[in-house]
């Protein structure tokens, strides 16, 4: 290790130390440092500014403050602390209506706070009831306040979309965005929602038994992911309402899909790491009945290339070969790194002599990019392929050993072939 990724290693030790010890950080320059070492930099500023939001947040909640900033949306490590303030602000704003003399709805969310509130909320209803009773009064159709308590006015400023729906599918409240997005929609029931993914989803919600319900959808029209809260609430009139509350969840999983892909992928050569590619292996091992080929693939000479030309040169034909490997393989195969030099190919739904095929043709690629840049060493690779399926009876660390012998038997030809 040199001088400078000693003392980044130190600086970086140094930063978790104080996160772990919950001090504050400042960000980390990364302009001058050496480009391997940027991209760790960027996120572990990123990791400072999310621990920041989320120290502020958590500050403001338990001071009782709910006007402060709040993280940044895609701050994914927050969504605990901006759930509890979304529900406090909904406790909050309930309160408010309730002191004002309306009647509102109670809260799903559980513990002892909302229980106490929904405590009172039944004191309220009850208390007035009686007196409805006590002063002979003729109720002749449901109070608007008990029709519209839980669609609070705060709704029409948020990004998300508010239904309220009644048994027989009519809507009775749209926050301001769910007009805008669906219109001014009167009823909800499968004929009139068949092609439109979200209110399919509404109306087969407002059909099930237990509650609350939360789904995701994709609708492939808009390219949009939507998340969908559904709630019944009974009112103390006999009255069923149903609650939607949706969210375009797009970007948010968009980023996860991204880290999925940033936590599976080996760096260097952009196939699947290690960890992946075993996960891969098994999963088609065990519920594949179809036959699949393992390849295990080791490069050529690459320790005498590092030891002759330099680690930067070795570094070179393992990208570069991982390349070839990645583009000459079909959209269902899988490629993992599995260590330094190590590779192995899982050719789903293929027979030995296919992926053999797919072999031979990679071989031909490499010698096209050697004639291109002229190195002053060979481009290559040892191979064992290995057929299986679910019912084959091998382990995966068996697949892995049975290949990797074949790999060696095939380079020890290799050698031989140079004698």
């Amino acid at each position: 290790m040199n001088q400078e990724d000693h003392k980044m290693l130190m600086a970086m030790q140094d930063l978790f130390e104080k996160l772990l010890s919950g001090k504050r950080c400042d960000a980390m320059d990364a302009a001058a440092t050496a480009p391997e070492w940027q991209k760790l930099i960027g996120q572990a500023n990123q990791l400072i500014q999310n621990l920041n939001e989320m120290n502020h947040l958590a500050i403001d909640l338990s001071e009782g403050m709910l006007k402060g900033p709040l993280p940044a949306r895609d701050n994914y490590m927050s969504g605990p602390l901006k759930q509890l303030h979304s529900q406090l602000s909904v406790l909050t704003q309930s309160g408010k209506q309730l002191k004002e003399g309306y009647v509102v709805s109670k809260l799903e969310s559980a513990g002892e706070l909302y229980d106490m509130f929904n405590g009172l909320i039944d004191w309220v209803a009850d208390a007035s009831i009686r007196e409805n009773k006590d002063a002979s009064l003729e109720i002749s159709a449901p109070v608007s306040s008990w029709r519209y308590h839980q669609i609070l006015q705060a709704l029409d400023l948020l990004h998300i979309l508010v239904l309220e729906v009644d048994f027989s599918g009519h809507v009775v409240y749209s926050n301001r965005p769910a007009k805008q997005m669906l219109g001014d929609i009167e009823y909800i029931y499968f004929q009139q929602a068949q092609n439109n993914v979200l209110l399919t989803l509404i109306a087969e919600l407002g059909k099930l038994d237990n509650f609350p319900v939360f789904r995701e959808v994709y609708d492939d029209r808009n390219n949009t992911w939507y998340r969908i809260m559904s709630n019944r609430c009974l009112l103390t009139n006999g009255q069923v309402l149903y609650l939607y509350v949706i969210e375009d969840v797009s970007d948010w999983k968009t980023r996860e899909h991204r880290l999925q892909q940033t936590a599976s992928t080996d760096t260097m050569t952009g196939a699947y790491n290690r960890e992946a590619g075993l996960k891969e292996l098994e999963k088609t091992l065990l519920y594949s009945d179809a036959t699949s080929c393992l390849a295990f693939i080791d490069i050529d000479g690459l320790k005498a290339i590092n030891d002759t030309f330099g680690h930067d040169e070795g570094d070179y034909v393992i990208k570069n070969i991982a390349k070839v490997i990645l583009n000459s393989i079909r959209s269902s195969d899988v490629v993992c790194r599995y260590g330094g030099d190590e590779f192995f190919i899982i050719f789903k739904k293929c027979m030995e002599n296919t992926a053999e095929k797919i072999i031979v043709r990679m071989f031909s690629e490499l010698k096209k990019l050697e004639s291109t840049t002229s190195k002053p060493y060979a481009l290559s690779f040892s191979h064992g392929i290995l057929s299986f399926n679910s019912g084959s009876g091998y382990s995966t660390a068996d697949l892995l050993q049975e290949a990797d012998r074949r790999m060696y038997a095939c380079k020890k030809c290799k050698k031989k072939e140079r004698i």
